[in-house]
């Protein structure tokens, strides 16, 4: 068999490189972005070992600990039963158990859409969400949204709320639905708008394009601070409208898809 190359990304990797040693693979531990490794695919340990590998993975990534519901991420304490058979499944000469006979790695990888932020210190990239929100608790602004629909582009939103949040379709199993927005689907090219605690009771959620989205902070009399993928990147003035548009792409591994199959 020919051994598949696995990076290895994170902290507390030591089970994931001993389940690909006797998995037959070779792991390349600390593997970064980039780097021409000839790899089957790349294991990333927690959030920022995912945060790193983006916006442009050299092979698929398997998520492992993180705190993204849609990407389908693999506990740690399943390393050691599952990673066996998708290296045997990534390798060039196979020879896989009968239950997995019929899949092919294709089958397991999810293409995600990368947005990208521009800002005058650079290009911010989020894989999940781009949320807008008061700094003080409690606190409420005013913010327009605004979406491509079709060959226009319209203001889907103007809303008072303590924030609002841009999700993709993997971001969209997270904070955008705890804030009321639906579960979106992978690979439906949608994303799903919703303001946070909105000062109206009835203010709408919405599921948009996310060719091409628009949100602007219509007012100055509090902070509001811009965050991506749930951490802090600074703040966000009305005389700064954020463009948000894909830039890229990446995939992602989910074993539950070979599961499903069995």
């Amino acid at each position: 068999m020919t051994d598949p190359r696995v990076g290895v990304v994170g902290d507390a990797v030591e089970p994931v490189v001993t389940a690909v040693e006797s998995g037959g693979g070779t792991p390349l531990v600390d593997h970064r972005t980039g780097q021409n490794d000839d790899i089957a695919f790349i294991v990333a340990v927690g959030d920022p070992a995912l945060r790193s590998l983006v916006p442009d993975p050299s092979a698929p990534i398997l998520p492992i600990g993180t705190d993204t519901p849609g990407l389908g991420s693999l506990s740690l304490d399943r390393v050691q039963t599952e990673l066996p058979w998708l290296l045997d499944l990534f390798s060039s000469d196979r020879d896989r158990p009968n239950d997995h006979a019929d899949t092919e790695p294709q089958q397991l990888t999810v293409t995600h859409p990368v947005i990208g932020i521009g800002r005058s210190d650079g290009l911010i990239h989020a894989l999940a969400d781009v949320t807008l929100i008061t700094e003080e608790p409690a606190r409420i602004s005013e913010y327009t949204v605004v979406a491509t629909h079709g060959q226009r582009r319209q203001r889907i939103m103007s809303v008072r709320a303590d924030g609002v949040v841009v999700a993709t379709p993997a971001g969209s199993h997270g904070y955008a639905h705890d804030a009321g927005g639906p579960r979106i689907a992978a690979e439906t090219d949608v994303g799903v708008v919703a303001p946070i605690a909105p000062f109206s009771i009835d203010a709408d959620h919405w599921v948009v394009s996310l060719s091409d989205v628009q949100l602007t902070v219509d007012r100055d009399d509090t902070a509001v601070e811009l965050r991506v993928d749930g951490r802090q990147v600074g703040t966000v003035s009305p005389a700064e409208p954020l463009r948000l548009q894909p830039v890229t792409t990446i995939e992602t591994i989910d074993i539950e898809r070979g599961l499903e199959r069995l």
